[in-house]
C-alpha cells in the first residue's frame, strides 16, 4: 500500500522545540550531580519522547492512502419486474422474472464480500433498496397481477439519485429489455460507471395471441355508429381463431371476430358499436380466451373515449313560445354546432321536453353548458330556483329573460344572491326605449358584437327600440349593467351580467327583442345585420364558458396503469386578500378525494404546494373507474372546488411486444464499458464483476494532529516525567 505523507511545518513553533532540545540536555547531563546517571537518563530520554511528539503535531501530518473498503465500492443490482416479465420462457419454465431474481441473488451472495450490495426491483417506477430476497419479494407480492410498464432508464437515474454516485462501483441490470416508457436507458450511462446486463427471455415472441394496438376515437357522437379498431398478433404458436369485445361494467357493447392463420400473423379488428350515453367513458377491449394460450395479461386493454352530444344544447324553459325566443333560437343556432331544446314547466320541479316524457329540472341541466329560463312565476319556482343556483354554482351559466308581462316569480335565496331590485311602471305602461352601451357594456364580449365599442355603439342605437319590462336595479356589484335605456330621462338597464361563484348569470329585461332579428333577415336591411347571431349567440357562448372562471384546476391521467398511483396535479387562483397579514390562518391546501363510481372505499390526500397555487402528488387507488375531486383551502375558507373522471386499469401497452430486446441491452453495456450475457450463460459478466480491477479504490487521509495516539503519547509523557521528577525529589 503506498503511503504519502503531507507535513505543515512551523518555523517558530520548531526553533521553540528545538530550543526545549538543548535545554533539556544541558539540564538533564549537568544540572543534578546528585543523580545518577541512570536516572539522569531516564528523566532526559521522557523529556525528549515529549518534545518528539510535540514535534510531530507541530508539523501538522497527514497521511494518504488508498483503500477499497465495501463501504465505497456499491453494487447496484437492478431486477426487472414489469408485467413482461411473466412471460414463462426462461430455462427450466420458470418465468424471466423468476430467474432473473434467482441470479440476482445468486451474484448478491456471491460477491458481498466485495461489495456492499443492493438489490432492487423495477417497472414504471423503482422500487425501494435491500441487502436480500425482501428486496425482490416484500412489496412486490401482486407482481403477478400487475401490467406495470418498463421504465428501465428512468429506474437507472433515480437509482443513481439515491445512492452517491462516488460510491458506486458498477450496476447490474436483469431484464429483457422491452423498454416502453420513460428515459431512454443508454442515455443515463457512460464510461464513468460500468453497466452490466444479463438478458432474459426469448427474442422470439412467445406462443401466445395478444392485443398488440387499439386504435379508438378521443370523441365519439351519441346515437352515432362508430367502431374501435384492435391490431391482433400471435407468436409462435398454431393457427389461432376468436372474438374481441368492447365490454362497458362488464356489458357488451359490440364484437368482432378474428382469424390468425399462422406464427407471427396479425389482424386488424373493428369493433362497431353506438355510444348511448354522453361524458368520459371507459371501456374493456378483451380477448376470449385461446386455447393452449398460457397468457392471460396480454388479452385486455382500458380505453377512454369522450362521448358528446352532435350539437352542444342549450335548454329554453318557458311557460309558451313567443316570437323573442324564436329569435334567441335563431341566433344560438346559427352556428350548427349548437341547439336549442325547448322545454315547459310540468309541477313544481319537473319540466317537460316537447320531444320527450317530462323529467327532472336536474336531468334537464346535466351536461348542458348553458340554459335559458323564462324568469317568471310559472317557471321559477322554488325547486326550479334551488336547483339553478347549484347549476351555477358548478359552472353553468343561465339567462333570465324577465316574462314581457311582468308576472315574476316570488322572491328566492337564488334571486337574493343576484342582488336585483325593481318596481313596476305603474301607469305609465309600453315605455320603449333605444339600447345604448353602459360603461362596462364598452369592453364586453356580449355587448361589442364582436366588434369595437365604437362600431358597437353605433350598431345599438340604430336598431329598433325595446320595451323595458320593469324599472330594474343591482346592489352588491355582483351584476353589471351592459345595455341600458333611458325611460324618463332616468337609465334603465336591458342586459345585465356577472360571475355567480363558478358560473355566469346574464338578465335581459327587454321585450320585443325580435325586431332586431327581422331588421338583420331582410325587412329592413340595415345595421341590424347579423345581431341575433352576435348578440344571441355570443351571449349564450360567454355563458357557457363559466369553467374558464373556475378558480380550482385538477388535472390527472386519464388512464393510470394497474398497481400505480394516480399522479394528481392542482392549480388555484389564491386570492390576493388570502396573501395579506392576518388574513392567512395556515398555508394554503389541496385536498384531493378518490371516490369510485358504483361504490366502495374513498380515499383522500394532501397534495404538497410546489409553487404558488400549484400543488402536486399522488393518491393511490385499486382498479376501477374513479371521480377527483378537489378543493383548496386558503385564509380559513374554500377557494374552489373542481372534479375529472379517471380510471385504474390495464392500458396493455407493456404486452404490446413480448420478445426480448438483447441489442439494447449490449449497447448499454458497451455504452459504460460495461459487459452484456444472456442469463443462461453468465460467464463474460460474472469474470467482470469478479475482477480486482472493478473494485474502486478511493485515497483516504488521516489527521495525524488529531491522532488520538499523538495526544496520549504528549500527556503520558509529561505525566510520567512529573512523577519522576517527584519521586527523585526534583520538585
Amino acid at each position: 500500500m503506498k503511503l504519502d505523507l503531507d507535513l505543515t511545518p512551523v518555523p517558530i513553533a520548531l526553533a521553540l522545540i528545538a530550543a526545549a532540545f538543548v535545554a533539556a540536555v544541558w539540564a538533564y547531563g549537568s544540572r543534578y550531580p546528585a543523580l545518577t546517571k541512570r536516572r539522569r537518563a531516564v528523566l532526559l530520554w521522557t523529556r525528549l519522547l515529549t518534545l518528539a511528539a510535540l514535534t510531530a503535531a507541530s508539523l501538522a501530518p497527514v497521511a494518504h492512502y488508498p483503500t477499497s473498503g465495501k463501504e465505497r465500492n456499491r453494487l447496484l443490482v437492478l431486477v426487472d419486474h414489469s408485467g413482461s416479465m411473466n412471460v414463462r420462457d426462461a430455462s427450466g419454465g420458470r418465468s424471466r422474472r423468476e430467474a432473473a431474481d434467482s441470479a440476482a441473488l445468486a451474484i448478491a451472495s456471491e460477491l458481498r464480500g466485495r461489495f456492499d450490495v443492493r438489490l432492487a426491483p423495477f417497472d414504471a417506477t423503482l422500487g425501494p433498496f435491500g441487502r436480500d430476497q425482501r428486496a425482490l419479494r416484500g412489496d412486490r407480492a401482486d407482481a403477478a397481477a400487475r401490467s406495470g410498464e418498463t421504465a428501465l432508464g428512468d429506474a437507472i437515474r433515480e437509482a443513481l439519485h439515491r445512492a452517491d454516485p462516488d460510491s458506486v462501483a458498477a450496476l447490474v441490470v436483469l431484464s429483457d429489455g422491452a423498454v416502453n416508457r420513460g428515459e431512454d436507458p443508454e442515455r443515463t450511462v457512460d464510461a464513468s460507471l460500468p453497466a452490466f446486463a444479463l438478458s432474459v427471455g426469448s427474442a422470439d415472441d412467445p406462443p401466445t395471441v395478444g392485443i398488440a394496438g387499439v386504435e379508438a376515437p378521443g370523441e365519439a357522437i351519441i346515437g352515432s355508429p362508430t367502431a374501435v379498431h384492435v391490431i391482433v398478433r400471435q407468436g409462435k404458436r398454431p393457427p389461432a381463431r376468436g372474438v374481441a369485445r368492447l365490454l362497458e361494467d362488464g356489458r357488451e357493447l359490440g364484437r368482432g371476430s378474428f382469424a390468425l392463420e399462422s406464427a407471427g400473423a396479425s389482424a386488424r379488428v373493428a369493433i362497431p358499436f353506438t355510444p348511448s350515453a354522453r361524458g368520459k367513458r371507459f371501456l374493456w377491449v378483451a380477448l376470449d380466451e385461446i386455447a393452449g394460450d398460457p397468457m392471460r395479461e396480454n388479452k385486455r386493454r382500458l380505453i377512454a373515449i369522450d362521448v358528446r352530444e352532435a350539437r352542444r344544447r342549450v335548454p329554453l324553459v318557458a311557460a309558451s313560445w313567443d316570437w323573442d325566443l324564436r329569435s334567441l333560437a335563431r341566433g344560438l343556432e346559427s352556428d350548427t354546432a349548437w341547439a336549442a331544446v325547448r322545454a315547459v314547466p310540468a309541477g313544481p320541479s319537473m319540466v317537460a321536453p316537447l320531444s320527450g316524457d317530462p323529467a327532472s329540472f336536474a336531468t334537464l341541466l346535466d351536461g348542458a353548458p348553458a340554459v335559458v329560463v323564462r324568469y317568471d312565476a310559472r317557471v321559477i319556482t322554488a325547486d326550479r330556483a334551488a336547483e339553478l343556483a347549484r347549476y351555477v354554482e358548478r359552472g353553468g351559466g343561465v339567462l333570465l329573460w324577465l316574462d314581457p308581462e311582468g308576472r315574476l316569480p316570488p322572491e328566492t335565496p337564488f334571486s337574493r344572491s343576484l342582488g336585483l331590485f325593481w318596481r313596476f311602471w305603474g301607469d305609465s305602461p309600453g315605455q320603449v326605449a333605444t339600447a345604448d352601451l353602459a360603461p362596462a357594456g364598452r369592453t364586453h364580449q356580449i355587448s361589442l358584437l364582436g366588434g369595437d365599442a365604437a362600431s358597437a355603439a353605433v350598431t345599438w342605437r340604430a336598431l329598433p327600440p325595446v320595451k323595458p319590462v320593469i324599472a330594474l336595479g343591482v346592489s352588491g356589484g355582483t351584476l353589471a349593467p351592459l345595455l341600458v335605456g333611458q325611460v324618463n330621462n332616468q337609465p334603465v338597464p336591458l342586459l345585465l351580467a356577472g360571475r355567480i361563484g363558478a358560473g355566469r348569470v346574464a338578465v335581459l329585461n327587454a321585450a320585443g327583442v325580435y325586431r332586431w332579428g327581422l331588421t338583420a333577415s331582410g325587412l329592413g336591411a340595415g345595421a341590424g345585420a347579423g345581431v341575433e347571431p352576435a348578440f344571441f349567440g355570443g351571449l349564450c357562448k360567454w355563458l357557457a364558458a363559466g369553467d374558464d372562471d373556475q378558480p380550482v384546476r385538477i388535472a390527472a391521467p386519464e388512464i393510470t396503469p394497474e398497481g400505480r398511483a394516480i399522479a394528481v396535479r392542482v392549480t388555484a387562483a389564491i386570492p390576493t386578500a388570502a396573501n395579506r397579514a392576518g388574513k392567512l390562518d395556515r398555508a394554503p391546501r389541496a385536498i384531493v378525494r378518490a371516490r369510485r363510481v358504483g361504490g366502495g372505499a374513498s380515499a383522500e390526500t394532501t397534495l404538497a404546494e410546489t409553487a404558488r397555487g400549484a400543488f402536486t402528488g399522488s393518491i393511490a387507488a385499486r382498479p376501477g373507474t374513479y371521480v377527483l375531486s378537489a378543493r383548496v383551502e386558503a385564509g380559513g375558507r374554500v377557494i374552489g372546488r373542481d372534479s375529472v373522471r379517471v380510471a385504474v386499469g390495464g392500458q396493455g401497452i407493456e404486452f404490446e411486444s413480448l420478445a426480448a430486446e438483447v441489442d439494447l441491452l449490449k449497447r448499454l453495456g458497451e455504452r459504460s464499458g460495461g459487459a452484456s450475457a444472456p442469463i443462461e450463460s453468465p460467464k463474460p459478466v460474472l469474470d467482470r464483476l469478479r475482477s480486482p480491477d472493478l473494485a474502486r479504490a478511493r485515497l483516504a487521509e488521516m489527521d495525524l494532529f488529531h491522532n488520538p495516539f499523538l495526544f496520549a503519547v504528549l500527556v503520558l509523557g509529561l505525566t510520567v516525567e512529573w512523577a519522576l521528577r517527584r519521586r527523585f525529589h526534583l520538585l
